[in-house]
């Protein structure tokens, strides 16, 4: 295979112990953006009866995912295809949609451009820029990017930079371009404060408009791959005759439909991540050598300046239990920059303390 077509995704904490020369052992692993919570209560409780789906074969085309949209959003059934997560989405959308030149926002999430190129697409990239606090084009300059594509990718919330690009705006630029796709991945913005008025899950799906929900980010539940995406009933029925069968699993097209059971869940993640957001953000402000960029979700876009090799952090939180998302292989991220994803309160002051405890090699301790 093409070495750029080649699967990448987030570093595995044991791989790198090997690269890095750390001794192998148990990790608090800030690389995920999972809920700090962890899953739902009722996973636990009704685990035996969920446990029973595994007997039986799930519904042809995940029909317990589609009702979770529809109690929780009431969107009819028609107008949602259910995935095995919503990466499988991603990879279907630009196949049966036919895209020849298909525009990312770098950087971003990698499965948009593979998927894309895998389709046969060429791809734009419309890079931003740390200088700028990785700040999103204009107007103007998105209608003069989306010109000369068929479709676009944005992520809203942008992963890993964090930037939201207002509901209105794309909204806006879709009724400029009726002709062009346009597909947003709203994998976090359950996460975000003004949900769930800021999401394009409400309102009446466009038909050039194609919005994927990932469920495994917000109810961590990573390990059950299910997700959606949301569209005009043409698009949707076009994405269902091509995709295969079955790819929903028993236990996950049994799970879906409860979690739209889960509001004081729903609302407490909201608080906790409001809160302990705003008190990692502010004490990474505080560290020495490291600029955080100001996300909207739960994780935090960083880049090391202490020294000239990111590594030298990873090793030394490796050493003491704790991995965070090496972001040197995004697109635009290559200058030492990582990425922290929330956890709870205690495991987010470690992170700080064992940043602060950083000490270069060869050199004094920085008053």
């Amino acid at each position: 295979m093409d070495p750029d077509l080649r699967h990448i995704h987030g570093g595995s904490p044991r791989l790198q112990m090997e690269r890095l020369g750390v001794r192998p052992g148990p990790v608090s692993d800030f690389s995920v953006n999972l809920n700090p919570l962890g899953p739902p209560a009722l996973m636990r409780e009704r685990w035996l009866e969920l446990f029973e789906g595994v007997e039986h074969y799930p519904s042809v085309e995940g029909e317990g995912i589609a009702r979770y949209y529809g109690s929780r959003y009431g969107i009819a059934p028609r107008n949602v295809l259910a995935g095995n997560g919503s990466t499988e989405l991603i990879y279907l959308i630009p196949r049966v949609l036919g895209f020849r030149r298909a525009a990312v926002l770098t950087p971003s999430f990698y499965d948009y451009e593979r998927a894309s190129l895998l389709a046969g697409a060429e791809v734009i990239r419309y890079p931003l820029f740390g200088r700028e606090g990785f700040a999103l084009p204009a107007e103007d300059e998105l209608k003069d990017l989306i010109r000369g594509v068929d479709a676009i990718w944005i992520g809203r919330p942008n992963n890993p930079t964090g930037n939201l690009l207002p509901r209105r705006s794309v909204l806006d630029l879709a009724g400029s371009f009726p002709g062009k796709w346009f597909i947003i991945d709203e994998a976090f913005i359950q996460f975000t404060d003004a949900w769930p008025h800021s999401s394009l899950l409400a309102g009446k799906p466009l038909p050039n408009v194609l919005v994927l929900n990932s469920l495994t980010k917000f109810y961590a539940l990573a390990g059950l791959r299910l997700g959606g995406v949301v569209g005009s009933e043409d698009t949707v029925s076009r994405l269902k005759r091509a995709k295969e069968p079955w790819t929903v699993n028993g236990i996950a097209d049994r799970v879906a439909p409860l979690l739209s059971r889960c509001a004081d869940y729903d609302e407490k993640t909201r608080l906790v991540v409001r809160d302990e957001m705003g008190k990692l953000f502010s004490g990474l402000k505080d560290l020495e050598g490291v600029i955080p960029f100001p996300a909207s979700a739960n994780f935090i876009l960083c880049q090391w300046l202490r020294t000239n090799d990111l590594d030298d952090l990873l090793r030394h939180l490796l050493a003491n239990g704790v991995y965070v998302r090496d972001c040197r292989n995004f697109p635009g991220l290559e200058e030492n920059f990582f990425r922290v994803g929330l956890k709870g309160p205690e495991d987010n002051q470690r992170l700080l303390s064992l940043i602060s405890s950083f000490e270069p090699q060869g050199l004094p301790r920085a008053p």
